[in-house]
């Protein structure tokens, strides 16, 4: 939400700081600026604030608290809201590892405008918050409060100790070894967002609305991968050959949560009876990766892949009578390499059969730019001149 400071300003008596010191209040008390434009400030309000800090006031309200300025008195009006948080200063230091006061707590308190009761004989507070602040409704928020208002800084940075339990990792290797056999089998895992259309569990604030539910199955997510596959296929693929996609992940039915393993297609070393998908939690895993290493893979250095579509085409030709087979396919690949230039990002050979003694072969070409979308004319001249090169070294296209 854009807001500027002289819109600000109008909900204070006293002056606020320059824009730049109150968008380093907003930050330094977790609250994110997008950017800053003149005095005009880009407030990301999170999904969990949308109830309060909607509009103009309850920006303001929040910097108010941030700042410790109180509001012009018609903006301090306060509605109790239905909602009670028991929380003791015990609790709200040790859920943030500090060591705050009672009157510093109490002081947050008064500045978020919270209308609290101490009670002394068991040591606690009493918190009602005001009905605008619906996010607050068990203690961790309470404190999650204090610590922002007080700043973090305070926490002292303490190192967890560390775990010496020994990690039972025999279900994890079998899952990883699971896996690497379909790598083996030609497959590539995927790994697709947990949000969907439609599900048995609704999210109470999603991050896309059109998303609002957790997966029920990988199924939809998983055809929507090898369809954009697909489409990509020539730039990775020989012809004939052919993406296939798995997938592990967590779907969340009525039934409970569950881990659950996908593919594209069945594994044909499976057996011609296998599934396309598993229930991985109820699997017996931790035997079949008890004693398996999993495969440490390299990662090759980043390599820049263009943004713009590509273009395939095919060309067929028949050698010249008593062409060295072992060099035909080189020497047909550097007519192309020599025609195609640094267009031709792929060649592939797919077809090859003799005929009343001579030898034809096909080819796959892929052309693709880095910097424009091809044209079929483009893309046609490369083509005229290939068979014109091609023709003038014997080779007959057809």
């Amino acid at each position: 939400m854009k807001i500027s400071i002289t819109e600000l300003q109008g909900f204070f008596g006293a002056p606020l700081p320059p824009v730049a010191e109150v968008a380093d209040a907003f930050t330094f008390h977790t609250w994110e600026i997008d950017g800053i434009e003149r005095d005009v400030l880009d407030v990301k309000v999170l999904p969990n604030r949308q109830h309060d800090a909607k509009d103009a006031e309850g920006i303001a309200r929040q910097l108010g608290a941030i700042l410790d300025l109180p509001l012009k008195p018609e903006f301090e009006k306060v509605t109790p809201g239905t909602t009670q948080v028991t929380t003791s200063l015990a609790q709200i230091n040790a859920i943030l590892g500090a060591s705050f006061t009672k009157t510093e707590v109490e002081d947050v308190f008064r500045r978020l405008r919270l209308t609290t009761e101490w009670q002394g004989d068991t040591l606690t507070w009493d918190i009602t918050p005001p009905a605008d602040r619906t996010d607050l409704t068990i203690p961790v928020d309470i404190a999650e409060e204090v610590g922002q208002i007080l700043g973090y800084d305070r926490v002292p940075a303490v190192e967890l100790a560390p775990d010496v339990t020994p990690a039972d990792q025999a279900r994890y290797r079998g899952i990883e070894r699971m896996k690497d056999q379909l790598v083996e089998q030609g497959y590539t895992e995927v790994s697709t967002q947990s949000f969907a259309q439609k599900g048995d569990v609704e999210l109470a604030n999603p991050l896309d609305k059109t998303r609002p539910f957790l997966r029920t199955s990988l199924e939809d997510n998983l055809e929507d991968a090898l369809t954009r596959a697909k489409q990509y296929a020539p730039l990775l693929y020989a012809p004939g050959e052919r993406p296939k996609l798995f997938e592990v992940g967590t779907v969340f039915t009525k039934e409970g949560e569950h881990l659950e393993l996908r593919m594209t297609e069945p594994v044909a070393a499976w057996g011609e009876n296998a599934a396309t998908v598993d229930n991985l939690s109820v699997a017996k895993l931790e035997d079949y990766g008890k004693d398996y290493l999993p495969v440490r893979q390299t990662l090759s250095g980043y390599a820049p892949f263009s943004l713009y579509p590509f273009i395939t085409r095919d060309i067929a030709l028949w050698a010249p009578a008593r062409t060295d087979p072992a060099r035909i396919h080189e020497l047909i690949n550097e007519l192309i390499q020599e025609q195609g230039g640094a267009l031709l990002v792929r060649v592939d050979q797919f077809d090859r059969f003799e005929k009343e003694g001579r030898v034809s072969y096909g080819f796959r070409l892929v052309f693709q730019s880095m910097d424009r979308t091809l044209t079929d004319d483009e893309v046609a001249t490369i083509m005229d001149n290939l068979s014109s090169a091609l023709t003038a070294q014997s080779y007959e296209t057809r």
